[in-house]
Parts: C-alpha cells; structure tokens; sequence
C-alpha cells in the first residue's frame, strides 16, 4: 500500500466531505464544453467520493467510478446511489479489472490523480487510457496545483 493510499483511507469521510461541497462545474469548468448530450460511456479514475461520476451520470452517461480506497466507493455508492454508475476496485497504472472488462470508452476522467505516479507509472497510465478510449474520445486530466504534498506521496517531478 502507498503512502497516498494510507493517507486516503485514513482521511476518506473528511475529504469526501470536501470533495463534495464543490460542484463539478467550479471544479471543471473545461470541461462543460466539451461533454456530449447523447448518453456516453465515461470512465473516472479516482473517483474519490463520486461527485464527478454523479454528475456526469446525472447527464445521462453511463460511468464506471474505478476508486481503489473502499471508504471513498462506499461513500458513493451511498451519497450517489443510481444505476447509472459501476464502482469498480482498481488501481493505476495496470486498471486490470477495467482492461478485462472489454469496455472502450467516450470520455476518461483522471482528476487530481496522476500526480501520485512516478514517472513510470504515468507513461504507463497514459498508454492504458490511449487503449481504453474509443476513437475520438476525450482524456481529461487534472492535477493539483500548488507545491507536492509529501503526505499524500505526490512525486516532485511532475511539476518540473
């Protein structure tokens, strides 16, 4: 288990709570343009308390929520209860579960979550989603901004 991953599940009901007392559209902005009217296949990876993939499920999308900290899928299943979103316990950079699941998807989110792989592990990540998204599909990344977070196990040379 990563330090990122202790720190998650140690503070899941605080940052759940944080998470979702910001509406998507302050936090993605961006992307508001670019999400399509006619229901898609959205894949989130670190879901987290599941805010995201509830909006884009509330649009009519389809969403898999792939988050590795159980606290977070529990939250979400509860707080974001519908048919629409698939929880699924995974982990970059291999998302095992979602490769064997034969799934290509519209839309790939990864919200403030790249920032916690080594370089490696990026490179790799980025890889698995170009297999993941159907052609034509949009990846949309974020990352925090400010300076790493050593207690969430953030890798400095991501903002260089």
């Amino acid at each position: 288990m990563t330090m990122s991953q202790r720190f998650y599940i140690a503070h899941a009901d605080r940052l759940a709570a944080q998470y979702d007392s910001l509406p998507f559209e302050q936090v993605h902005a961006p992307l508001l343009s670019q999400v399509p009217y006619s229901p898609s296949l959205v894949l989130d990876i670190g879901a987290g308390s599941g805010r995201d993939a509830a909006w884009m499920a509330g649009k009519g999308h389809q969403v898999v929520a792939v988050e590795p900290v159980e606290a977070f899928r529990d939250h979400g299943r509860r707080t974001y209860a519908t048919d629409k979103i698939q929880w699924m316990d995974d982990r970059l950079p291999a998302l095992e579960r979602v490769m064997r699941s034969g799934l290509r998807f519209d839309i790939i989110m990864m919200s403030a979550v790249i920032m916690h792989l080594t370089e490696t592990d990026r490179q790799r990540t980025i890889r698995k989603c170009a297999q993941l998204l159907k052609p034509g599909g949009l990846l949309y990344l974020t990352v925090r901004r400010g300076p790493p977070d050593p207690a969430r196990d953030w890798m400095t040379d991501c903002w260089t």
